[in-house]
């Protein structure tokens, strides 16, 4: 009877060893991960901060934040992204209110195609200045409202920057190829984004004046 509950006793011992290790070897692991997952936290907060620095106030997380999903996912360089938003949204040091109660970052016009489209809202009406033949003109035309300021940068690579006049422009092809912001600008002009004249070497401007080519990478 003694050897036997000296045997259960010593059992019992080895069983609460064995679960004891499993134990803390589970916690050492949920430890590992845990350090991990705010080791990626602090890294993701310090490149979103290095990102913003010494940009305009208007320019917030979610734009840079997006921008550089759509270099991820679609190769449209992200630094002239936000130079875009800049140039085509910036006024009096703030966003324009085509920007600010349409979240049309872009000024980008309203075509009946886009009806449906993901984060669409539908046209709406706004004037603005064009370029022809040197000589700049006032007119109104339909703009696309959108629900949000990520949903318009989505918008701009996955739908408008993808109508063969962009997707198939050589100059738009090589920027993605070498992630260029520079050959993106000129990307743009080439294809007509906008009756601008000197709408590349304005973009390219901003670009230098915030060093948005750090974007890029």
């Amino acid at each position: 009877m003694l050897t036997s509950a000296h045997d259960a006793i010593s059992a019992v011992g080895t069983l609460v060893g064995h679960f004891s290790k499993r134990v803390m070897l589970a916690f050492v692991a949920a430890l590992v991960l845990a350090v991990g997952a705010i080791g990626t936290a602090v890294t993701t907060e310090a490149r979103i901060q290095a990102d913003l620095d010494g940009l305009p106030s208007y320019i917030t997380e979610d734009m840079v934040s997006e921008a550089r999903s759509m270099q991820a996912h679609y190769g449209h360089p992200a630094g002239c992204t936000i130079a875009q938003i800049i140039a085509e949204s910036s006024y009096q040091g703030d966003l324009s209110q085509l920007a600010k109660e349409d979240h049309n970052l872009f000024g980008m016009k309203w075509a009946n195609s886009f009806a449906g489209c993901d984060g669409v809202v539908g046209p709406t009406n706004w004037d603005t200045n064009e370029e022809y033949d040197g000589q700049y003109v006032q007119i109104n035309d339909a703009f696309i409202e959108f629900e949000s300021d990520k949903a318009c940068i989505k918008f701009r690579s996955a739908v408008f920057l993808q109508a063969s006049t962009y997707a198939d422009n050589d100059l738009i092809q090589q920027a993605i190829a070498e992630r260029s912001s520079t050959l993106m600008a000129q990307g743009l002009q080439d294809a007509g984004w906008a009756t601008d004249s000197s709408y590349a070497n304005k973009l390219i401007a901003i670009m230098d004046q915030y060093d948005l080519y750090r974007l890029d990478i």
